[in-house]
C-alpha cells in the first residue's frame, strides 16, 4: 500500500505518534534503565567488536566475542573477591545459616580484651562490650539475610540480565542502523544542531568508562599498597573490595576504610586504625575529586562538577547503570544548553554586525 504522508493531516500523525510513544514507553518503563545501561554499554563493545572484526568478517560473531572479551575481567574479578569474603566470612563468622539466625560463632574475646583495656568504669566497659556484640551480632545477620534475599531475587535478576544482554548484543550489532534512523527522522535544518550533540555523546561515553573504571583501578592498587605496608592480611583481596566500593553512592570506599579502621582500634592497634581511615581519606579525596574528574574531561569539555553530579545521583537515583546514564544525560543536557547558546551568540553577533553596517 502506498501513500503521500504529506497528504494525511498533520493533526492525525503527531498525536497518534505521541500516543505510541507513550504507550511504548508505559509498557518498557519497568526495563528502561536496564536497556538504555544495555545500549551504553554496546557502545563500548562495539569498539572491542571493530577491532576482532579485522579477523573475523562476521558482524554477529565478532559481537559475541566482544561481549566475551568484554565480560571475562569483570567475572573474574567478581568471582574471585566474593569467593574469598564468602570463604573469609565462614571461617570467621560461622555459616551463613547461624549468622543469619542470630547465633554467629565468632568469637568476641579481642574486642572484649581491647575494650577493658581503656580503663574505664565496670558498668560503663560492660555496657559498651554488649553495644558491641549486639551491633556485630546484627550486622551479619543483615548482611547473611541480604544475601539470602539475593539469592531469593535471582529469577528477578536473570530476568533483568538476560534483556541487558539482548539489549547489548543488538544495539552494537545494529547500532549503526539505528543511529542512522535517529538522523533520518531528524528535520534537515536541525541536522548541525543534532550532529553536535551526537559528537558530544560520543565524548562524554569515552570520558565515562575512563573516569570510572580508571580511578577505581588507580583507588584499589593504592588501597592495597596501603593495607600491605600496615601489616592487613589479604591486602590484595582488601584493595579490590576498596576499588569496587567506589561505585557504592555517597559511601564509597569509605565502608572499607571505616570499618577496618574502627575495628583495628577496638583491637588495640590505634595506630594501624587511625592510619588506614587517615591516608584512605587522602587516596578516596585524591582519586574522587581530582583524578576522577580530570580523567574524565579529557575525553570531554564538560565541566567536571556536571560529571560529579551525574556520576553521584545518576548512582543515587538508579543504582549502578545510573553511573553510565546519569553522566551522559547530565552530560548532553550541559552540551545541548551550550551548543544553543553558541548559536544564540553567533545570531547576535551577526545581527550587531548587520545593524552596524547599514547604519554606517
Amino acid at each position: 500500500m502506498s501513500y503521500d504522508l504529506k497528504k494525511i493531516g498533520i493533526s492525525t500523525v503527531i498525536p497518534l505518534i505521541i500516543i505510541l510513544t507513550l504507550l511504548s514507553l508505559g509498557i518498557l518503563l519497568p526495563i528502561l534503565t536496564i536497556v538504555i545501561f544495555g545500549a551504553i554499554l554496546a557502545y563500548y563493545i562495539r569498539f572491542i567488536s571493530k577491532k576482532v572484526r579485522h579477523y573475523i568478517k562476521n558482524d554477529t560473531l565478532s559481537v559475541f566475542i566482544g561481549i566475551i572479551l568484554f565480560a571475562i575481567p569483570i567475572v573474574l574479578l567478581l568471582y574471585f573477591t566474593l569467593s574469598q569474603f564468602i570463604l573469609i566470612a565462614e571461617s570467621t563468622f560461622g555459616s551463613l545459616h547461624q549468622a543469619a539466625a542470630g547465633n554467629s560463632t565468632m568469637s568476641l574475646t579481642p574486642i572484649n580484651d581491647a575494650v577493658q583495656n581503656l580503663g574505664l568504669p565496670g558498668n560503663v566497659t560492660q555496657t559498651l562490650i554488649s553495644a558491641i556484640q549486639t551491633g556485630i551480632t546484627q550486622l551479619i545477620s543483615y548482611l547473611a539475610n541480604s544475601f539470602i534475599a539475593l539469592v531469593s531475587s535471582i529469577p528477578g535478576l536473570a530476568a533483568q540480565m538476560l534483556i541487558l544482554i539482548f539489549t547489548i548484543f543488538y544495539f552494537a550489532r545494529d547500532g549503526d542502523k539505528v543511529l542512522q534512523y535517529v538522523k533520518d527522522i531528524i528535520p534537515d535544518k536541525d541536522m548541525d544542531f543534532y550532529q553536535e550533540i551526537f559528537d558530544s555523546a560520543d565524548d562524554v561515553l569515552k570520558s565515562i568508562i575512563v573516569g570510572n573504571a580508571i580511578p577505581a583501578v588507580i583507588l584499589g592498587v593504592l588501597s592495597g599498597i596501603l593495607y600491605y605496608f600496615l601489616g592487613y592480611q589479604y591486602a590484595l583481596l582488601l584493595g579490590i573490595i576498596s576499588g569496587i566500593a567506589m561505585f557504592i553512592p555517597i559511601i564509597g570506599p569509605w565502608i572499607v576504610y571505616g570499618a577496618i579502621g574502627i575495628i583495628s582500634i577496638l583491637l588495640g592497634n590505634t595506630t594501624q586504625g587511625v592510619l588506614v581511615i587517615l591516608f584512605g581519606w587522602i587516596i578516596e579525596t585524591t582519586t574522587d575529586f581530582y583524578i576522577r574528574p580530570r580523567i574524565a574531561v579529557q575525553y570531554s569539555e564538560v565541566h567536571p562538577l556536571v560529571f560529579l553530579l551525574g556520576f553521584i545521583y545518576g548512582a543515587v537515583t538508579m543504582g549502578i547503570p545510573g553511573l553510565f546514564i546519569g553522566p551522559l544525560i547530565v552530560g548532553i543536557t550541559y552540551a545541548a544548553y551550550k551548543i544553543y547558546r553558541k548559536e544564540r551568540v553567533k545570531s547576535k553577533n551577526t545581527t550587531k554586525t548587520f545593524i552596524k553596517d547599514k547604519i554606517g
